[in-house]
């Protein structure tokens, strides 16, 4: 049985549950509502642990260590924990709804598209993430103490860009902290393989400079959509991190500019004491280089060349969110299950591939072609991004069998009109033989031949 096939949950605790989003190893994402007088509604993120894992401590408390961590770290490019709760034996966190996709997946479609992410959004998404991280890693508790707070899994799947050109931060769920009940074993790796620093292979010590080679990789990915370290077994991976040799992202991708080779290079050194201090030097040399480059380093740019690369995954949630504020408006389509063409993080860190996902009934697929004008107030770039080739599985869900059903429905419709005009006109042939016959009678009885009666009975 897929996950589509589940019945959802009503509710989890106050919040009415209107679709899921995701579903892992661990647990499973819904998208709900958060109601209250006078008409309030909040769109918020439900992640509750699987019902077969509810009753595990171990996975319990990584639930409850997450939403702790996240709600000590105030940042706007961090999501927010709003509340923890239980239902009978399950066990959730709500977060705050951030409508847009994981880097991971925009990536994974501009190469299918063949178009890459212009510099000047890669250098504002990167020096947003490390401001956050920066946050996170100097956070402190309520007494004032340091927490010491390290992400262990920065990663294109982990970083969420929102329809408003916001990056967001999310899965704290591996997370280091020095406050932590659930800790990680010796020797025990945290985090995905082609991101971590090398010195985690070597039983060092985890320090804010994992995050930061993370954070590079995730940087050479964007502007270049190719992964530094990635290989077909996790030995050359291995292997790959521990030697450090990556080409420049300009030798990679033609145009990018100089500046940005030494910013991604410096944190992907092989020895940490060679890469930025801290987070917050590379946001400050992004932030640099895009003064220094004139192009643009805010969100409504950033949001505009989201419109234009991916409006059907827009225009969907934008479906979902108007489901989501009346979920009478927009019912799930009767027929077909609308699969997300993504694997991978939504809002919440549940990792996993996304199997089914119910969204509203709404057209989902530009028609085929490039992409002909940009916005108009699109800024510049060094590499300014073609126009994509788009491809029909280019869109963020396609639906399984809806095309089959409106052709078997226009069909039948056919069929049907066919036969009902049959039937209209055997009755009126049927109609006018009898009247012919009845006037062809009434002429005979007065002595006139049948065909030489006419219809006023007067004859010619």
């Amino acid at each position: 049985m897929s996950d589509g096939d589940i019945a959802l949950p009503e509710r989890l605790g106050r919040y009415e549950i209107v679709a899921k989003l995701a579903s892992g190893g661990m647990g499973e994402v819904f998208i709900a509502r958060s109601v209250g007088p006078g008409g309030f509604v909040k769109p918020v993120v439900v992640k509750r642990i699987h019902p077969h894992l509810a009753s595990d401590p171990q996975f319990v408390q990584m639930l409850f260590d997450e939403a702790n961590l996240t709600s000590a770290v105030q940042h706007p490019n961090i999501v927010a924990t709003l509340d923890v709760g239980s239902e009978g034996a399950t066990h959730f966190l709500t977060l705050d709804y951030v409508p847009g996709d994981p880097i991971s997946v925009l990536l994974r479609e501009m190469k299918q598209r063949s178009f890459s992410m212009p510099p000047w959004v890669v250098a504002f998404i990167g020096a947003q993430i490390a401001s956050a991280l920066h946050a996170a890693h100097e956070a402190r508790g309520l007494s004032g103490e340091a927490l010491g707070i390290v992400h262990r899994d920065v990663s294109a799947g982990n970083i969420l860009l929102a329809d408003s050109g916001r990056p967001v931060l999310v899965d704290f769920g591996v997370a280091k902290a020095r406050r932590k009940m659930h800790q990680t074993a010796q020797g025990e790796l945290k985090g995905k393989l082609p991101y971590m620093a090398p010195e985690m292979f070597e039983g060092a010590e985890v320090t804010r400079a994992v995050d930061i080679f993370s954070l590079g990789v995730v940087l050479y990915e964007m502007l270049t959509n190719v992964s530094p370290f990635r290989r077909k077994t996790d030995i050359d991976m291995i292997l790959a991190l521990k030697q450090g040799n990556v080409p420049r992202p300009s030798e990679v991708r033609a145009g990018l500019p100089p500046e940005l080779d030494s910013i991604v290079l410096t944190a992907l050194a092989r020895e940490r004491a060679q890469r930025w201090p801290n987070a917050a030097k590379i946001e400050e040399a992004l932030r640099g280089w895009a003064r220094g480059s004139g192009v643009a380093h805010e969100p409504a740019p950033v949001a505009e060349w989201l419109a234009w690369a991916f409006p059907e995954r827009v225009e969907a949630r934008k479906a979902l969110l108007a489901r989501v504020a009346n979920p009478m408006q927009l019912p799930p389509p009767s027929s077909g299950t609308y699969r997300a063409l993504t694997t991978g993080n939504y809002p919440g860190g549940i990792t996993g591939a996304v199997s089914s996902t119910p969204l509203p009934g709404v057209a989902q697929q530009r028609p085929a072609g490039p992409v002909s004008v940009m916005p108009p107030s699109m800024p510049p770039s060094s590499s300014g991004p073609s126009a994509p080739r788009l491809l029909p599985s280019a869109a963020l869900i396609t639906p399984a069998a809806p095309a089959r059903g409106r052709w078997a429905t226009w069909a039948v419709i056919a069929v049907g009109a066919t036969l009902l005009g049959g039937l209209l006109a055997y009755l009126l042939v049927e109609r006018s033989g009898a009247f012919l016959r009845g006037r062809g009678e009434a002429a005979s009885e007065r002595g006139l031949p049948a065909a030489t009666a006419s219809p006023s009975g007067k004859g010619p």
